[in-house]
């Protein structure tokens, strides 16, 4: 498929079909940005970042890129969660009757140790331009993430591990890039990150990113990436397990490229702040294992990963359905995941 580019940027620079177009809003701060993932379609940037999502969700977006009509794009994704693996698809459309482009991926995540995910996933893509006919090509990815400290995270991902040729033409199915971020929480609701991306053919890729939600419906998110110089800003709100997001990246030489997801199931991964030092007292005071229907707030902030946030989301789910009749029924709670469901099954009983 030799001269893709300036047949996909004829109306404009052939510099925007070398940039990578994320799915999701919240996927514009480059490597740094996929630590903290709000729905599945970030199973294109990490296949492991399926296992952060706290429950199952789907998501759909879609963006123009760059201002070219010609490659607006659509995007769905899906997951499902389990304990120990959870599992997910995608599938992108984009281009119009001149060009256009397919993807289906497909991937899961394995909880290899507390602190510790890895996934795959395999691609297959398919293009076609006018006046040169399709061509097919496949490849599989691979990602770790790892929590070595409480409330500090790590990702590694190299994509395009595993390629077959794009047709006849001999270029890769898929560029080979190594993506490498780690971030903290430092406080409820606050993240930053800082990452690094070396894709094929270019330079290293400096990415910073922040978020904060000043109420559990807001999301806000900020990033810088270098070099080129770009900025995203994003922006989600969300009512009950549904959420709408917006993102706008401005590029220094392209024009900006506009996203919007919604995504359905609540399934945003939630991390926990590092701990404060003055609150170590706290697990001393009481006297485990706690009644998990008559447990309070302030209890069941003294289990270790469980901030005020998640325990007043565990303590209102109690209250809203009525007595639980187990504890593995809290994986229904908002923001509790397989894994602080196994650390609330060593503190929780059900008398």
């Amino acid at each position: 498929m030799k001269g893709i580019a300036p047949l996909v940027v004829a109306a404009a620079t052939a510099v925007a079909a070398f940039e990578q177009v994320v799915p999701s809003p919240w996927l514009g701060g480059g490597a740094s940005s996929a630590l903290f993932t709000h729905s599945p379609l970030a199973i294109a940037s990490n296949p492991a970042t399926l296992g952060l999502l706290e429950s199952s969700s789907f998501a759909a977006s879609a963006c123009r890129p760059y201002g070219l009509q010609p490659l607006d794009r659509l995007a769905a994704a899906g997951s499902w969660t389990g304990r120990s693996v959870a599992a997910g698809g995608a599938i992108t459309l984009s281009g119009d009757s001149d060009y256009s482009e397919v993807s289906l991926l497909g991937g899961a995540s394995f909880r290899l140790a507390r602190g510790l995910l890895l996934g795959g996933s395999a691609a297959a893509r398919r293009l076609q331009i006018s006046g040169y006919g399709t061509a097919s090509g496949y490849s599989a990815d691979a990602g770790l993430v790892y929590s070595p400290l409480p409330g500090v995270y790590g990702t590694t991902c190299i994509r395009g591990l595993v390629r077959t040729g794009l047709g006849e033409s001999g270029d890769p199915a898929c560029p080979r890039s190594l993506d490498v971020a780690v971030g903290v929480c430092p406080a409820e609701r606050v993240t930053a990150a800082v990452g690094l991306r070396r894709r094929e053919g270019f330079g290293p890729e400096v990415s910073l990113f922040s978020g904060f939600s000043p109420v559990p419906a807001v999301r806000l998110g900020g990033a810088m990436l270098t070099d080129p110089l770009r900025f995203t800003v994003s922006l989600s709100l969300s009512v009950s397990s549904a959420e709408i997001s917006y993102g706008l990246s401005h590029h220094s030489t392209l024009p900006a490229t506009h996203l919007v997801s919604l995504c359905w199931g609540g399934g945003a991964f939630r991390p926990e702040p590092i701990p404060a030092g003055d609150h170590q007292e706290g697990p001393t005071e009481v006297s485990f294992p706690l009644d998990v229907n008559a447990a309070t707030e302030e209890q069941l902030q003294a289990i270790p990963g469980v901030g005020p946030v998640k325990a007043s989301a565990i303590r209102a789910f109690v209250l809203r359905n009525g007595p639980v009749a187990s504890v593995d029924e809290l994986i229904d709670a908002p923001g509790v995941g397989p894994s602080l469901l196994e650390v609330l099954r060593q503190y929780l009983v059900v008398p």
